[in-house]
């Protein structure tokens, strides 16, 4: 073991960004703010493929040729913009036995087309273009203007500064702090971005009296601005400064400070406690978000969509007389249901078709709404969550920020008071905050008739949100008056 009579407590200083080391350091307070606008959609953008098989490769092309013709001339003469075609495929299919030997049978040719037209308009036009010809649906996805979204990511960078100044005067008024002038600013922003895309697939017998409400879900910009703003302590609650003139002989002969450059012992380098101080606040729920399935099964395609169209406008209806906010389309399907043979071979039996609708009620209403639903021809709950309102959740950020720079002062108090050093000027505050938080969803799946709706509804009841944070703090300090460390704390003596 190493000989420890002659050893002294090593405190390493932190860079500064002078070589003076008699400069005092930067007092700087280090902040993000988060911004989030939505944006409602007005354009759906839609991917129709027209799939053909057939024995020659001749005859395939010719129909997908044909067909993808008068679904063009059709989409053309309803105004759809930025029509192109996507894709062309055009591949031979085979047969394999339980050898894995292949056999050629046939051909199958795939064209994709790409159009947008305005939400309202959409399902109009995937009904007229399954009409002329078009047998796949491949991809929905909604939009706004490129005016809408400008304007937007300008809005949500407005809102990110304002939350990163509303933190930090949090802070300041918690720790007695005056603001000085902010010394740099960093934005992060994302590109207008690109919604999640609809799930939707039909066959070429898609095509049905009644087409299915489609309900634009809306776009999220998001958008982050960092500051660094300058702080000195206000003339009620001012620090004693961190200076060394008060050090005794003995403390500096006991304390060796390194200057991590020149390696050198300065007793001059600031001396500087590093604390992290934790805040967690529970807000309560207030707000219910549902999904909410339509689904059917038959043995055609078209009896299929059109009671899943039927039933979806009266699920719409009732939502929307109720007065669910943020209703949506998240899914549209409409599959082939096979049957498998002990040989692996596939046998058509019907078809299953299934939407999805999302909607936002307060917590107290959404049991009866959903009895409602289901009631109007909802058959499915896919999912279930809560939140509070956007004011609550800003309202306990801003708690659970003083929180934390309350923790982060108590444990600095406590290391000082133990260590008999008197603090001086917090040189530098670091904000670390969440974004408002998603709860966990409820687990909740239900496949019901329309029976359901004559029983009782389970009363929901939301279980709280967790908001977290943390507050950096470096805070200057040197020995009191008083007395000296006990190096026997540390084994020194």
């Amino acid at each position: 073991m190493a000989n420890t009579d002659n050893q002294t407590l090593v405190i390493i200083a932190p860079l500064t960004d002078s070589t003076n080391p008699n400069t005092a350091p930067a007092q700087i307070l280090e902040v993000t703010g988060q911004g989030e606008v939505t944006v409602p959609t007005t354009l759906t953008e839609v991917q129709l493929g027209i799939q053909v098989e057939g024995k020659t490769s001749t005859e395939v092309q010719q129909e997908t040729a044909q067909r993808s013709a008068a679904v063009v001339d059709a989409l053309q003469k309803l105004g759809a913009q930025e029509l192109q075609t996507t894709s062309i495929q055009l591949n031979p299919v085979y047969k394999y036995d339980k050898d894995n030997n292949q056999t050629l049978i046939g051909f199958k040719g795939l064209n994709t087309l790409q159009f947008e037209l305005p939400t309202d308009s959409a399902g109009a036009a995937i009904d007229t273009a399954i009409q002329a010809g078009a047998n796949l649906i491949q991809d929905i996805s909604f939009t706004a203007s490129n005016e809408a979204l400008q304007q937007a990511r300008l809005q949500v960078l407005s809102e990110a500064v304002k939350d990163a100044q509303t933190q930090a005067e949090t802070v300041f008024s918690t720790l007695q702090l005056t603001p000085g002038k902010i010394l740099d600013i960093d934005i992060n922003s994302d590109d207008n971005p690109s919604p999640s895309p609809l799930l939707f697939e039909a066959v070429n017998s898609f095509a049905a009296r009644s087409t299915t409400p489609i309900i634009g879900s809306p776009q999220s910009i998001k958008a982050s601005v960092s500051l660094d703003i300058g702080y000195s302590p206000n003339s009620a609650g001012t620090l004693a400064s961190a200076t060394d003139d008060n050090l005794t002989g003995a403390i500096k002969q006991a304390l060796g400070i390194i200057d991590p450059l020149t390696g050198s012992t300065n007793s001059n380098t600031a001396q500087i406690l590093e604390v992290t101080g934790q805040g967690k606040v529970s807000v309560p729920t207030t707000l219910t978000e549902v999904q909410l399935g339509i689904q059917v099964e038959g043995k055609t395609a078209t009896e299929v969509q059109e009671e899943v169209a039927q039933r979806s406008t009266a699920v719409v209806d009732v939502l929307q007389k109720l007065g669910a906010q943020e209703l949506q389309t998240t899914s549209i399907q409409l599959n082939s249901v096979y049957k498998y043979d002990k040989d692996d071979n596939q046998t058509l039996t019907g078809f299953r078709g299934l939407n999805t609708l999302q909607f936002e009620l307060p917590t107290n209403q959404a049991g009866a709404a959903i009895d409602k639903a289901i009631q109007a021809g909802a058959n499915l709950i896919q999912d279930i969550s809560f939140t509070a309102s956007d004011e609550a959740l800003q309202q306990a950020r801003l708690q659970v920020l003083s929180e934390a720079a309350k923790d982060a002062q108590a444990q600095a108090n406590a290391v000082f008071s133990t260590l008999q050093l008197t603090p001086g000027k917090i040189i530098d505050i670091d904000i670390n905050s969440a974004r408002n938080p998603s709860p966990s969803p409820l687990e909740f799946n239900l496949v019901a008739d329309k029976a359901f709706a004559t029983g009782a509804t389970s009363p929901l009841i939301g279980g709280p949100l967790t908001i977290e944070a943390s507050v950096s703090l470096d805070i200057a300090y040197s020995p009191t008056s008083a007395g000296t460390l006990d190096l026997a704390l540390y084994g020194l003596q």
